[in-house]
């Protein structure tokens, strides 16, 4: 049975198909080693539509690539889980949702048109009642930007907010492909010679659209305000990519089921995928950064201070705290340090006997010091 290390607010995974509940804490976690068949899984899967495996051996040498229990989907239908009540988001509590998918590449890339990506499968979240109001969907789509990998948020607000984001995939880059999804090869004549058939034609094609024959791991941070998306694409427990979408607000109805398989069971004639380690949980919310606190000590201080006057009036990375550009504007300035003296001796407080200038000595300082330091034009 394989397990990843999910990262940071990730809880470990726990006994198969198990329930807790609580302000912190899993919510529903499924590595399907409890079943024994097919049939064990509907009663936590209402109206399973797949295989119950065990192995997965795509090159049919007769030796298992991946060994353990999960759930394989073949597409054109979906299979649900009814959570006990529902769960939202707010300002303390966040909920985070985890998979494992296996893709066997069995279905080719959108980019080439001989070739068309038609798989449409993936692990959902939603709200299921009088009206579905708020989805949330991690997998495989074809969408109209030709990504593979793909996530989907649409959540209404109170007032019936705008739907934000549907599919959508993440920037992997591009790399060199010729027109049968190949990669270009940089030296093959062995001589430095890049060496294309006079028939093809090198294209720079989205990562994002090419599949390769492994394990996936997707997951969505749903915040009361916004929905962050990941991806670790080479099975290191580390997420790869990620992108954050924002004044997306959820209703208070929150969510109360989960469901693998083709989302809204729709087609997916590019073939099925594999699913397992679904975690469903709630996170504590991650504490807002302290405003002017550059070192991440928790205080801001001396030491934030001097981060600013080391390089001041330079140019330096937009955003680097360490560079002492809070604003983001790459450039050390006013700025930067009246976001610091704003919030002069904020968070906690170091230890007994640590001197801290005062914002009024700050002031005397830059009477007699501040004034003589150019100002960016």
């Amino acid at each position: 049975m394989r397990k990843f290390a999910l990262g940071l607010g990730c809880a470990a995974l726990v006994a198969s198909a198990t329930t807790s509940w609580g302000a912190v804490g899993v919510v529903f976690s499924d590595d399907f080693e409890a079943y024994t068949s097919t049939s064990g899984m509907n009663a936590q899967w209402a109206g399973f539509d797949g295989i119950f495996m065990t192995e997965i051996d795509d090159d049919q040498d007769l030796t298992p690539e991946v060994t353990g229990k999960f759930a394989f989907h073949p597409g054109g239908s979906v299979n649900t889980h009814a959570l006990a009540s529902p769960i939202a988001a707010s300002a303390t509590e966040w909920i985070q949702l985890t998979v494992d998918i296996y893709d066997n590449d069995t279905s080719l890339d959108p980019f080439f048109a001989a070739n068309p990506e038609d798989k449409r499968m993936g692990l959902g979240l939603r709200s299921v009642g009088a009206a579905t109001t708020n989805i949330v969907e991690l997998g495989m789509w074809n969408n109209p930007f030709g990504a593979h990998h793909s996530y989907r948020g649409i959540l209404f607000d109170s007032i019936g907010g705008t739907p934000n984001p549907d599919w959508q995939g993440w920037d992997m880059g591009v790399e060199d492909r010729d027109v049968n999804g190949d990669t270009i090869i940089a030296d093959a004549d062995n001589n430095g010679n890049l060496i294309i058939d006079p028939w093809e034609v090198e294209v720079d094609a989205p990562v994002n659209v090419f599949s390769v024959a492994q394990w996936y791991t997707y997951r969505a941070t749903i915040k009361p305000e916004s929905i962050v998306y990941e991806i670790d694409v080479d099975q290191d427990g580390l997420f790869d990519f990620s992108a954050e979408h924002i004044d997306i607000p959820h209703t208070a109805s929150g969510f109360n089921e989960l469901r693998f398989g083709s989302p809204s069971g729709v087609s997916s004639s590019g073939g099925g995928v594999t699913f397992d380690n679904v975690v469903l949980e709630i996170i504590a919310a991650a504490a807002p950064p302290l405003i002017g606190d550059l070192d991440a000590d928790g205080f801001v201080g001396i030491t934030d201070l001097n981060l600013v006057l080391a390089v001041w009036n330079s140019n330096v990375t937009p955003g680097d705290l360490l560079a002492g550009d809070p604003s983001g504007d790459g450039f050390v300035g006013i700025e930067d340090l009246n976001l610091i003296l704003g919030n002069w001796n904020a968070g906690v407080l170091p230890p007994p006997g640590s001197v801290v200038p005062e914002p009024a000595s700050l002031a005397l300082l830059g009477m007699g010091g501040f004034a003589m330091l150019r100002r960016r034009r």
